[in-house]
């Protein structure tokens, strides 16, 4: 089923059209027969490959943003645009530890203000936070150990990046 939901997840996404975002899905089967890995680039290009496919073709430019996100409850700085997502799955026995989700963004607004934010709303979601850097280290609401990556981008925009991973 999950391998299913990746096969379609960059048709579904293909009509946002936009600015361009990176994505990167990938589904590992307990026996690596099912393994599927599908790609876009900035630009619209799309590679799917999996067992007997492999497919390249190009698709109307993927562009997401906050309002296209939300991990565990842990949602982006609003009108925050997403450069690159990625995201694993393993259906592996003793390998959810290797599935995550990384995320790099930019928000439009100053580091501080960001990193507020963040703090607020990541307390709001029932995560465990401490102060890492520009920002945060700790576990979601279910467990999961995530970071979260700031750094300012001129005085008026901030870049982050956040990777919450399987426990």
């Amino acid at each position: 089923m999950i391998r299913f939901a990746l096969l379609l997840a960059p048709f579904a996404l293909a009509a946002c059209g936009g600015a361009g975002t990176s994505i990167s899905l990938t589904g590992n089967g307990a026996d690596g027969e099912g393994n599927v890995s599908i790609k876009t680039g900035a630009d619209g290009g799309v590679s799917i490959e999996a067992p007997g496919v492999s497919i390249s073709t190009k698709l109307p430019k993927i562009n997401l943003t906050a309002e296209d996100f939300d991990v565990n409850g842990l949602k982006l700085y609003p009108k925050s645009a997403i450069r690159e997502l990625n995201a694993v799955g393993n259906d592996k026995m003793g390998a959810k530890q290797d599935s995550h989700v990384t995320v790099a963004f930019d928000s439009p607004g100053p580091l501080a203000t960001v990193q507020a934010w963040f703090r607020e709303n990541l307390a709001k979601q029932g995560f465990k936070v401490e102060a890492k850097g520009n920002g945060f280290a700790g576990t979601t609401k279910d467990g999961d150990p995530f970071t979260l990556e700031l750094t300012a981008d001129g005085e008026q925009k901030a870049k982050g990046r956040i990777e919450v991973k399987g426990s």
